[in-house]
């Protein structure tokens, strides 16, 4: 790749006149059809041909391509979030709203996780980078990605995907996918298209636990189907309907580090007398990065995502009206029976969720071209969220190991985990109702300057509730009227320490989050040819606070968090060079967080709080280049100095005593991580893809090399943690393939190729946090597969 990167004068010269310039591609960032060329802010843009031809399958693999964006997964598939320019939120904590939003054809998602682990007949997906809350609205002060499906066609066509594949994990295992889709008219006026995957995945995760099942499996599927109707020749109407299930299976478990002494014994599985008891054998492996486990019982995690939409456009004279009704809802079980993974029967975790969300968009666009271009709006959201399943099923059941062991090291040795049968319960709900109006304009002062400039007003009102109890036995160790005696599992996650000995839970509704606010921004952009664009930006952007209602002894005082703003200056250019082979884009910006949010895991949960200043600054480059034809080539690196300016309520990991914070006796509750880079944000990442492809006798022949590298990071999203800095790591995907006549696709390729091990997160490994055995969720490992595709 560096010995390709000849000037662009040399290009102009020697480049043979057999192959043209870059196809031009076209987003609608501003929710108005542009060129990617045209629009004055920094976006990267991903095409359905260039998804298909990096063998790209999900967001993950969009991640791969674009340097500011990564993704990270863990607890269960659901749990995902995106971080763009280093920023984001923590997957694992479902009322943690994101600070990336998600849109699929126009339509937000209110978790991350929904409806995007299989990409099939997308048109694009476009990556908005930094903050876009004046057109986009809530949960968008770090940038949006927004996936557009392809459309029903006018004339028949089908095309159909499949693939096997090999997983080299822990244990080897084998993966198959099937894709496809149909569209065409049903008569003048009307058209559908159907679209469907089915994905299968054995265990690639090894358990050493005699008679147990192996770990890390997959199997899920989704389907969607569209139908449109041309009502008039300037009317249109696209009804949607979507589903998505990931079927119940070991899916998504970590691999453990058990730590050194002083550990409680069952930890360190050294208890040889209870695992005589309970015919347990100590797991021999105590590498966090081998894919190995030793566990009963894996966890198992299902869930499930349905989403309708309707689309209406319609011509006004010039103007152009469009709504967008949508309505989805989800479904999302965990099941841990063996949550410290250990092997021994100690308690079982019952993580029940469920959402349903309802929006309408309304939006006139004046037509584009002119001198003066202009669009109005308004919005509505109103989403639901419920966590424990209204307290009819438990969340935590004690087993029979659980009256065997200490509850924590700083207690008496009496006061044990609790009594078999012992069951603690979650009723956790929150709401929010979302209204805004927004507007944009743009002026072009001449033919080479314009001023663009938007507002949005916003008001969103979150209610939540919490609702704990727990049935369980006194301690029999200890005697009646024991001020301990109340103590175990159940009443340290759910009520408060002062009321532990009543068995008092924590009831009732948080208060009332009300938030209003104003964002909005102003560009200049200059383009002194019809190939430059040169552009400076301001954008004021906001997310509105929230509730913590997890499980956990937090009292409701520190269950709110509140709002975060950011400010971003950026400069930025876009070039076509070379009669347009080469295809520039580079911008400088620096954003300030005001009380950014974050997540630390404090006492039993996952607490969201806010760090007072973030600073981000950073540079971004992206290129296209025509070297040859059929050669194209696309580099991409991104420079990100995200560091916590002030943060002083930062959670401490093990070993690291609070300095921070200090209560009315003098005691320090928390730890200062002021000046620390964030949490899983490398400063470096690079991207680059080289792919050639050449016509011959049987077909075109294609190769293709994908190279992902990025710098250290600290991949410890609670505490920073200073041992989990995954080290610098380049990924490496290639694929070759040849296409024939006959419409036939068939490749080989392999992603990971080096099989290289990464951490994309880690975290403190029992429910306590108080301990130094800690989990580490792990990249996907080298996987080598075949590829059929045909279509008509």
């Amino acid at each position: 790749m560096a010995a390709a990167l000849v000037p662009a004068s040399a290009w102009a010269q020697e480049a043979p006149a057999d192959y043209g310039g870059l196809e031009e591609i076209v987003v609608t960032a501003q929710k108005r059809e542009q060129s990617l060329q045209d629009v004055p802010m920094s976006i990267s843009a991903v095409s359905g041909d260039t998804l298909r031809d990096a063998g790209a399958a999900g967001i993950e693999g969009v991640a791969a391509l674009v340097p500011s964006l990564a993704l990270v997964q863990n607890n269960q598939p659901l749990a995902q979030s995106y971080r763009i320019r280093g920023l984001g939120t923590d997957p694992n904590i479902p009322t943690f709203e994101p600070s990336v939003a998600l849109f699929i054809d126009g339509v937000y998602m209110p978790r991350s996780g929904l409806g995007v682990d299989d990409l099939v007949d997308i048109a694009r997906v476009e990556v908005l980078k930094g903050p876009q809350s004046t057109l986009h609205g809530k949960n968008a002060t770090a940038g949006v990605i927004s996936v557009i499906s392809a459309g029903p066609a006018s004339t028949f066509g089908a095309k159909f995907e499949g693939t096997v594949s090999n997983i080299d994990g822990g244990r080897s295992a084998w993966a198959y996918r099937l894709a496809g889709s149909v569209t065409g008219p049903i008569s003048d006026s009307v058209r559908a298209r159907l679209t469907g995957v089915w994905f299968n995945a054995g265990p690639s995760f090894r358990n050493l636990a005699p008679n147990a099942e192996h770990a890390n499996e997959m199997k899920r599927y989704s389907v969607r189907g569209q139908i449109e109707f041309d009502l008039s020749e300037d009317v249109t109407f696209n009804l949607t309907g979507a589903r998505s299930e990931i079927l119940e299976s070991n899916g998504t478990n970590p691999d453990l580090y058990r730590g050194v002494a002083p550990e409680p014994s069952f930890l360190l599985d050294n208890n040889a007398a209870l695992n005589t008891l309970f015919g347990v054998t100590a797991c021999p492996d105590n590498n966090p990065s081998n894919r190995v486990i030793c566990t009963t019982d894996p966890n198992r995690s299902s869930s499930s995502s349905d989403m309708l939409s309707g689309t209406f456009n319609a011509k006004l004279g010039g103007v152009t009206l469009t709504s967008i009704t949508a309505w989805s809802q989800y479904k999302s079980e965990l099941l841990a029976t063996d949550i410290d993974q250990v092997s021994l029967p100690l308690v079982t975790f019952r993580d029940t969720q469920a959402g349903e969300s309802f929006s309408q968009e309304l939006r006139l666009v004046s037509p584009s071209g002119g001198t003066f271009e202009w669009l109005v709006g308004g919005y509505y959201l109103d989403t639901k969220f419920e966590r424990g399943d209204r307290g009819r099923t438990a969340m935590f059941e004690m087993q029979p190991a659980a009256a065997l062991f200490a509850l924590s090291p700083t207690l008496p040795s009496q006061v044990v985990y609790g009594q078999a049968g012992d069951k603690g319960y979650l009723d956790s709900r929150a709401s929010s109702e979302y209204f805004a109006l927004f507007g944009q304009a743009t002026f072009r002062v001449s033919d080479q300057f314009a001023l663009t400039g938007g507002l949005r007003w916003q008001t969103e009102t979150k209610k939540a509730s919490i609702n704990n109890r727990a049935t369980f036995t006194p301690n029999p160790n200890l005697p009646a009227g024991h001020p301990l005696a109340g103590v175990n599992l159940l009443t340290a996650s759910l009520v408060p320490a002062a009321t532990i000995p009543a068995g008092v839970p924590i009831n009732g509704a948080l208060p009332t989050i009300k938030d209003d606010s104003v964002t909005w921004n102003v560009t200049g952009n200059f383009t002194p040819n019809d190939d430059t664009l040169i552009y400076a930006s301001f954008a004021r952007g906001s997310k509105s606070g929230g509730h913590n209602i997890g499980f956990g002894s937090a009292v409701p005082a520190q269950r709110g968090f509140g709002s975060e703003t950011v400010d971003n200056w950026e400069v930025g250019a876009k070039f076509d060079l070379a009669d347009r082979r080469a295809r520039l884009a580079v911008s400088l910006f620096t954003s300030d967080y005001t009380n950014y949010q974050n997540a630390g895991f404090v006492g039993l949960q996952y607490l969201v709080n806010n760090a007072e200043r973030v600073r981000v600054n950073g540079a971004e480059f992206e290129g296209t280049f025509k070297l040859g034809s059929g050669l194209t080539m696309n580099l991409g690196a991104a420079y990100i100095d995200a560091k916590f300016r002030k943060y002083t309520g930062g959670a401490c990991w093990f070993g690291r005593a609070p300095n921070a914070n200090p209560t009315p006796t003098g005691t320090f509750t928390s730890c200062d991580l002021s000046g620390n880079q964030l949490p899983l944000a490398p400063k470096w990442r690079m991207t680059g893809a080289l792919q050639y492809e050449r016509q011959t006798a049987l077909g075109e022949v294609y190769a293709r090399a994908d190279l992902n590298w990025q710098g250290k990071s600290n991949v410890n999203s609670a505490s920073l943690d200073p041992r989990h800095v995954q080290a610098a790591y380049a990924l490496v995907n290639a694929r070759l393939g040849l296409r024939l006549d006959s419409g036939v696709d068939v490749s080989i390729w392999a992603s990971n190729l080096f099989d290289k091990t990464i951490v994309t997160q880690s975290g403190v490994l029992s429910l306590f946090g108080t301990t130094s055995g800690y989990q580490s969720y792990l990249g996907a490992p080298r996987q080598v597969g075949a590829t059929i595709r045909f279509g008509f």
